[in-house]
């Protein structure tokens, strides 16, 4: 049988389930709540007297004021796992937010999202409003996170760490935050770029290759490329490159030809290019571009060759110019057939005495000489051996040196001077052969000629005997003195001798007066008129049987012949001619037609002519030229171009001067006032260098381009005209065209060139 009692605990505590209030051994709390006693039975136990109190509740366990939860809602097994999503860069991935008001007051919540580069989360409600928990009304709400990073190369393949964060606006801080993590995958993105779009080579090309990776990870590309004909051998460097994200790679394709183009129009190979992504399984899209190979020749070269070569073959059979042939030794006969097989004419015949062991009949001289060139149908004048002619020596007793020369040279006779020093006026006392005696016509006449010239009579010095003294030398007699001045004489004789023979005339110098208008001949020691009054002649030129000059009459200027004599004129060509110059080489003259107003008063066309058959003149084409002057070879002519600023040389083809090339600018200067060849490669010139200066002499030689150089100056020889034969010059003083002025011979081997004044007036020519 059971015992049954009422006990209580030793200790009795209840809790006020109003205020939390314990209360110990107390049936109601202290804030008035009854609280009920809990009956125990026990067997044996005596219930144990303890004293009443109160006792503070125990404090609570801290709770949160916001909760924030995130869950992936793709995933129902665990929703509190940790949520981590994956998206493609381009795509979009959701993350559901849960946020809860725990507090004891209404609140306004801030959502953000951070670890994500701006624009790559989207909130469906970033800002809400919640009441407190327990309360009427909404305390808590769920809402959509959208992460949707963009396909670009920023959006790095990698796990990205998310943070969502609950910002109080009544606390002005974050009050809750809930970890994430975004995982992006990698995706693949590149640019190629070939360029240039076309090259041109005749052995090989290279094109310039870039390849950029826009994708977000690093990618190994393989580069290739290939003939769309599987023609050309392609390389490519490097095949393989490995690009980081956002880097470009370059490259090199090259091209090379199958087999070189000698001739021909260009060939076109199209070269595709293509790159893959390591892994990649769709096809690569190519770029073509375009490998020109040039031919080595182009196309038209074998044809322009062709035609080229057609055209010279034609020219050849059509050449006009050839080689005169050399006719020494043949017979007249035997030169014509020569002449004709070679298309050129038989012209003069003359006949000389030949040397001994000539055959007479035979040519023993031409001209042109042979290997000249000149163009078909021209003529070449022979000279033939002929028998010695005799004739009777002229008397020249008691005449000037320079007078019997001249005339024992008009009779075909040789002159040896003896002393061979004597100048041109000393005398002739004695001569061999005596006159009037037959010889053969080329015998040397030995002349003996003495000085006329009085000589100053030395006055002896008189000596005054000196007053004696001891041991006084004597003083010397007068006549040793006198012969001191004997011995100066002498000297001065022999010094007189040699300035006379330097001062000889190389030939007969021909010049016109421009008072009267005639010409005159000058031996160096007597100058002689040659022309009548009737006729007013200018700028005279000496030919094979006489002379050529200008005949100016009521305002017309005709060329006109003019006998040795000077006692017969002819006219040749009329119109307004100028300067007439012969070469006895060429057997032409070369005169100026002028038929234009602009350019100097004495400028015109260059026209040629042959004195012997007065036909008509042949004019070189070209713009105006001005006081012609034939080289002494016969192969050139020298003229002054433009206003006179410079020397222009034509070269002789053949005796037409339409068929001449045109003038080749030789020499330029501030003016040149006139010009003579002193050789086959030198010219001597009337220059100025600059306006209004006087001319004066400059000699000038020919480089091997043609142009002519200068070689000396001669400041102080200045004038206005020069004539030449040889080194010998003749140079006419003065500044102005109508001015009779001192003509000086001048050679220009010597230190000082001038030698003496030959004659007043103007035009000279040898």
């Amino acid at each position: 049988m059971h015992d049954t009692r009422i006990s209580s605990p030793a200790v009795g505590e209840l809790e006020c389930p109003k205020c939390g209030t314990v209360a110990v051994n107390r049936d109601f709390c202290a804030c008035g709540e009854y609280l009920g006693w809990e009956l125990t039975f026990g067997d044996g136990e005596e219930p144990v007297a303890a004293p009443a109190t109160y006792r503070a509740p125990a404090p609570a366990e801290p709770r949160r004021a916001t909760l924030l939860t995130l869950r992936d809602p793709a995933r129902q097994d665990d929703p509190n796992a940790a949520v981590a999503v994956g998206v493609v860069p381009g795509g979009h991935v959701s993350v559901l937010a849960t946020v809860r008001n725990q507090g004891e007051i209404v609140d306004t919540y801030d959502l953000r999202v951070d670890g994500l580069p701006e624009g790559w989360a989207t909130i469906s409600a970033p800002t809400v409003f919640l009441n407190p928990w327990g309360s009427a009304g909404d305390f808590q709400r769920e809402l959509q996170i959208t992460l949707h990073p963009p396909r670009v190369s920023a959006s790095e393949a990698r796990a990205w760490p998310v943070m969502v964060v609950a910002r109080s606006r009544s606390l002005g801080t974050d009050v809750a935050w809930a970890p994430a993590t975004l995982h992006v995958a990698p995706f693949e993105a590149t640019a190629m770029r070939v360029g240039p779009e076309r090259r041109r080579g005749r052995r090989h090309a290279a094109f310039d290759v870039a390849v950029t990776n826009h994708g977000n990870s690093p990618l190994e590309i393989t580069i290739g490329a290939r003939d769309t004909e599987a023609r050309c051998p392609v390389t490519v460097y490097p095949e393989r490159v490995l690009i980081p994200v956002g880097a470009t790679a370059a490259g090199i394709v090259r091209v090379h030809v199958p087999r070189p183009l000698l001739c021909g129009r260009p060939v076109d190979h199209h070269i595709d290019v293509t790159h893959r992504a390591s892994g990649a399984d769709a096809d690569p899209v190519p770029q073509r571009v375009t490998f020109r190979q040039r031919p080595w020749l182009p196309w038209w070269v074998p044809p322009a060759v062709a035609l080229v070569a057609a055209f010279a073959l034609v020219l050849v059979l059509l050449q006009r110019d050839t080689d005169v042939p050399k006719l020494t030794g043949d017979t007249r006969a035997e030169a014509h057939v020569i002449l004709e097989k070679h298309g050129l004419q038989l012209g003069r015949t003359r006949y000389a005495t030949g040397p001994k062991d000539v055959p007479l009949g035979t040519v023993i001289a031409q001209q042109p000489a042979g290997g000249a060139e000149m163009e078909r149908g021209e003529e070449v004048h022979i000279t033939l051996a002929a028998p010695p002619e005799k004739a009777a020596v002229p008397p020249v007793n008691g005449m000037p040196l320079a007078r019997a020369a001249d005339a024992l040279t008009d009779a075909g006779f040789v002159y040896d001077p003896q002393p061979s020093s004597a100048g041109n006026d000393w005398v002739v006392i004695r001569q061999d052969p005596t006159p009037g005696t037959k010889r053969e016509v080329g015998t040397k006449v030995t002349l003996a000629v003495e000085d006329r010239t009085p000589q100053a009579t030395p006055t002896p010095v008189p000596t005054v005997p000196a007053a004696p003294a001891p041991q006084a030398e004597p003083s010397p007699a007068p006549d040793a003195g006198a012969a001191k001045t004997k011995a100066g004489s002498a000297r001065k004789a022999e010094a007189k001798v040699k300035a006379a023979a330097s001062a000889a005339l190389p030939a007969s110098l021909v010049f016109a007066g421009s008072t009267s208008g005639q010409l005159y001949r000058s031996t160096g020691a007597r100058t002689t008129r040659l022309t009548a009054a009737k006729y007013r002649l200018e700028t005279p030129t000496k030919t094979d049987d006489g002379y050529a000059a200008v005949h100016v009459e009521d305002g017309a200027r005709r060329l006109v012949r003019i006998s040795s004599d000077g006692k017969t004129v002819e006219p040749l060509v009329h119109g307004r001619i100028h300067r007439p110059h012969y070469s006895a080489h060429r057997g032409l003259l070369a005169f100026v037609a002028r038929d234009a107003k602009r350019g100097p008063a004495d400028a015109g066309r260059l026209c040629v002519l042959d004195p012997q058959d007065a036909g008509e003149p042949t004019c070189a084409r070209g713009r105006p030229v001005g006081r012609p002057v034939w080289s002494p070879d016969g192969r050139s002519v020298l003229a002054l171009g433009g206003r006179y600023h410079e020397l222009v040389v034509y070269t002789a083809r053949g005796g037409d001067a339409q068929r001449w090339r045109k003038p080749v600018s030789a020499y330029r200067a501030a003016h040149i006032q006139s010009a003579a060849w002193v050789g086959d490669d030198r010219v001597a010139v009337l220059v100025a260098d600059r306006p209004g200066a006087p001319a004066h002499v400059r000699l000038l030689a020919r480089a091997a381009d043609g142009r002519f150089t200068v070689l000396k100056d001669f400041p102080r020889l200045t004038g206005f005209e020069l004539a030449a034969h040889g080194h010998r010059l003749a140079l006419r003083r003065g500044t102005r065209a109508a001015d009779d002025g001192k003509v000086d011979l001048l050679d220009l081997k010597r230190e000082r060139p001038r030698v003496r004044t030959l004659a007043h007036g103007v035009n000279p020519a040898f």
